[in-house]
């Protein structure tokens, strides 16, 4: 049986319902957007950097670029790319694009498959708007200074709405200074600053350590990435919130960090290990690297549940072939990609921007790792 940290607010279903489009036309329309700006002159990328920029694959774009040329728009000449040949009327900077540029750290290749569903669902949803969304990388725009790699996006990009993924404060900071158009996808450093959407990690953290004292256990221990993101700062604080105020008495939590690395990750286990008194349970603060907490666990001869329970604040589909099965808190990809798309038409068609946060309860799925401790405390 599920249980919940919260109620999640209902999105009706009519704010979904819209004509359907095929993935190659909305792709079209988009490029034909582009060309209308002057995003591309002279001639196109070639295919594989098109589908890279528009996050398709080659069987969706050459049906879209077929089109273009049909219309017009371009001209195939053997041995070379293919040429803008169409007189381009450019339409105004602040005319809509029907694009949204989602701004990742990382290739589509490591991010993890879960964010990459909930991806698919958003882009689903945005082309039955005839909108396309694509992903920018750019690591460089995550740094501590990254105004100048930011105005250079900015420059290169006019979409719709940005997507700020990962985002560090600087990113932030910076889309509000210039007020960008812009949803923050995960936490935001600073509170009513950015409309966001994510998973509300202060209660879900907050019930981990109440459902760790509710079945005895008095010492914790939170195993965290030594990040710079707000969802992080958000579980340690909502966790440790949900220790001091536990009844009958204030449960004991230990915050321990890692840099981020498997290797990372087996040294904070064998710090939690070494601890006086030893923790009976650890609240692990993602979902990966519940694989290798659990994996060091068992390879020291640590029996779970039995001698340490184990809850991920996150859900990966790895942990589906973790044996005994992680509890976890599940977020339903459609539930995220839908309020996100619910953010992005508040940006595009309401005359008040007050940031307003989207926040998501997941669903606690207890499962195999969650008991008792032995001795009862």
């Amino acid at each position: 049986m599920k249980t919940k940290p919260g109620r999640s607010g209902a999105i009706a279903s009519a704010d979904l319902v819209c004509r359907k489009i095929s993935l190659p036309a909305t792709v079209a329309q988009a490029m034909i957007r582009a060309l209308q700006t002057g995003q591309w002159t002279g001639e196109l990328p070639g295919e594989r950097k098109l589908c890279e920029l528009l996050q398709v694959s080659r069987v969706t774009l050459r049906p879209a670029l077929r089109q273009l040329e049909r219309e017009g728009w371009l001209r195939t000449v053997p041995g070379q790319r293919r040429a803008v040949v169409a007189e381009i009327k450019t339409v105004p900077a602040s005319a809509p694009s029907g694009k949204i540029i989602l701004i990742s750290p990382l290739p589509l290749h490591e991010i993890e498959p879960f964010v990459l569903l909930g991806i698919d669902n958003l882009r689903e949803l945005l082309a039955r708007r005839h909108m396309l969304l694509e992903t920018e990388t750019r690591p460089e725009c995550y740094g501590h200074s990254p105004a100048g790699a930011l105005e250079r996006l900015c420059r290169e990009f006019r979409p719709d709405v940005w997507l700020l993924w990962r985002s560090t404060r600087a990113m932030q900071e910076w889309f509000q200074g210039q007020k960008h158009r812009h949803v923050v996808l995960g936490s935001v450093f600073q509170r009513d600053s950015s409309p966001s959407v994510d998973i509300d990690h202060v209660a879900t953290a907050h019930h981990a350590a109440t459902t760790f004292g509710r079945m005895g256990h008095r010492r914790i221990a939170v195993i965290v990435a030594d990040s710079t993101l707000a969802g992080d700062l958000r579980s340690v604080e909502g966790f440790c919130a949900g220790a001091d105020e536990y009844r009958p008495g204030p449960l004991r939590a230990e915050t321990v960090r890692h840099d981020g690395t498997a290797a990372g990750v087996v040294r904070s286990v064998d710090r939690v290990l070494g601890l006086v008194p030893r923790p009976t349970g650890i609240f692990s603060a993602g979902g990966r690297q519940t694989i290798a907490i659990m994996t060091r666990l068992l390879q020291l001869g640590i029996r779970i549940p039995q001698e340490m329970s184990v809850i991920s604040r996150d859900d990966d589909y790895a942990l589906d072939f973790v044996t005994p099965a992680p509890g976890r808190y599940y977020r339903p990809p459609i539930k995220f990609a839908r309020g996100v798309f619910r953010q992005i038409e508040r940006q595009l068609t309401s005359s008040s921007q007050e940031p307003r946060a989207f926040s998501i309860f997941p669903d606690f799925l207890p499962k195999e790792t969650l008991a008792r401790p032995a001795g009862g405390s």
